[in-house]
């Protein structure tokens, strides 16, 4: 098997859950020593597990070299009822470029009803207590992260619960490198019980000019049953 991102990405994604080695190790049953091996590993089952810890989609570990792009979808390729409904069992749950697609574009269009119905586009966080807002970052990135996986897509579509009720876990440093993270000061992780999908993580950055929280990503965090 090649390189896989989660060999090239490691010590990377460790920074961006706010996890030391030590901290990883432990939570995935291996000695501090042989986190290096396990960033090598193409054991798949192993992966999902660290998938799980680290809170990203598994296919992001194995399938990418690089981090995934938003696919861009013009308006016109919307598809909204009003008032905005889906039922789970229409949504895709493969991993197939076109089952991805699908997803995206769902999510987008969610999105999009949603800023519709909510034109001051924030909601009050219970435990931060401030607003989270949603800008275009928040669709662009939790389109193409979570749109990898059914049970992130299904996340989405709890975005309000998950605005306002989410737990704060903790606040790790933006991460330079990437340009869509440029105008933050920090991110939030935060979290968030939904039932019949489990624990969701959502993401929020600190804007570095006015302190405002932005929600930048939402992702099912999925473990191995």
């Amino acid at each position: 098997m090649a390189t896989i991102y989660f060999e090239e990405k490691g010590e990377e994604l460790l920074k961006r859950a706010g996890l030391t080695k030590a901290e990883f190790a432990r939570r995935m049953g291996i000695h501090k020593q042989n986190v290096g091996v396990l960033f090598r590993t193409k054991n798949l089952e192993t992966i999902h597990r660290a998938a799980g810890v680290l809170g990203v989609p598994f296919e992001l570990l194995v399938g990418y070299t690089t981090e995934p792009e938003p696919v861009q979808v013009r308006p016109e390729e919307f598809d909204m009822p009003d008032p905005f409904i889906i039922e789970p069992e229409v949504i895709p749950t493969g991993s197939s470029k076109e089952e991805i697609r699908f997803r995206q574009k769902l999510i987008y269009a969610f999105y999009e009803s949603w800023k519709r119905d909510n034109p001051q586009q924030k909601r009050f966080n219970i435990n931060l207590k401030e607003d989270i807002n949603i800008r275009s970052i928040s669709l662009d990135e939790t389109a193409a992260h979570a749109s990898l996986s059914y049970l992130s897509t299904l996340a989405v579509l709890q975005l309000d619960a998950i605005l306002v009720n989410a737990h704060y876990i903790r606040k790790v440093p933006s991460n330079p490198r990437k340009s869509n993270q440029n105008k933050f000061e920090s991110i939030i992780i935060m979290g968030y019980r939904c039932v019949g999908i489990g624990e969701i993580k959502m993401t929020v950055g600190v804007r570095r000019s006015d302190k405002s929280k932005i929600q930048y990503c939402i992702t099912a965090i999925e473990v191995k049953k």
